[in-house]
């Protein structure tokens, strides 16, 4: 299921959920269901390529390509004047050939997915972080969240029934924060969507992973 399908899965289930649990609410209130909805019901697909680090795969495949030019250039810069200018043996070049090296490497021993799965570990840590100057416990677990997902198997762990009561937890906290009733709920059943639309596809889903490593399927009619 593509993540165009999850989104609007989500977001819909929000303002469905608006309308039900807070009948009358202000805009603002209505968007925040929408977009909560939404983004728990992408949150599974943290752990490969999706909608949510789009952005950051350009950034990793800019990464990658830049980590190899840059390498490269700074070896041959320095070797350059190594040999051919006597005088330029600064007592940090050894320092600089080493980094150009280990730069060059990641370009040519590391994937682009690594780089994406960084980046996205990276901004997890940021929000763990922010979460913890703030005390906001929730944030901490999200930021958590999202460092260990990307490094975890597509359609694995993120794709569990162990994980809905986690992400609904986050959640809650989330409802505590804006005290707007409902939002932990609307988490986990948004959650929830994404696995049990993940079953209508021919991969199917280890809904019950590690306990059981069978795929769970949904046959439509």
């Amino acid at each position: 299921m593509n993540g165009k399908t999850h989104l609007a899965i989500g977001a819909l289930l929000g303002g469905a959920y608006s309308f039900i649990h807070a009948p009358g609410s202000q805009l603002d209130t209505l968007a925040c269901f929408v977009a909560v909805g939404g983004f728990s019901a992408l949150a599974a697909d943290l752990d490969g390529p999706s909608m949510l680090t789009r952005k950051l795969s350009k950034l990793s495949r800019f990464l990658h390509s830049s980590s190899i030019v840059i390498g490269l250039s700074a070896l041959l810069i320095l070797g350059f004047l190594y040999f051919t200018q006597e005088q330029f043996r600064p007592p940090w070049l050894w320092q600089a050939v080493g980094g150009a090296t280990i730069l060059t490497l990641l370009g040519l021993l590391v994937s682009r997915g690594f780089w994406r799965d960084a980046l996205v570990s990276v901004a997890g840590i940021i929000l763990g972080f922010y979460g913890y100057t703030e005390g906001w416990y929730w944030l901490m677990g999200l930021g958590l969240f999202v460092v260990i997902a990307p490094w975890l198997s597509h359609r694995g762990m993120t794709h569990t029934i162990w994980v809905v009561p986690i992400w609904g937890w986050i959640g809650l906290g989330l409802e505590a924060q804006l005290s707007i009733d409902g939002l932990g709920v609307l988490a986990m059943l948004a959650y929830l969507s994404h696995i049990v639309t993940d079953m209508y596809t021919p991969a199917g889903v280890k809904f019950l992973y590690p306990l059981m490593k069978k795929k769970f399927r949904l046959r439509s009619k």
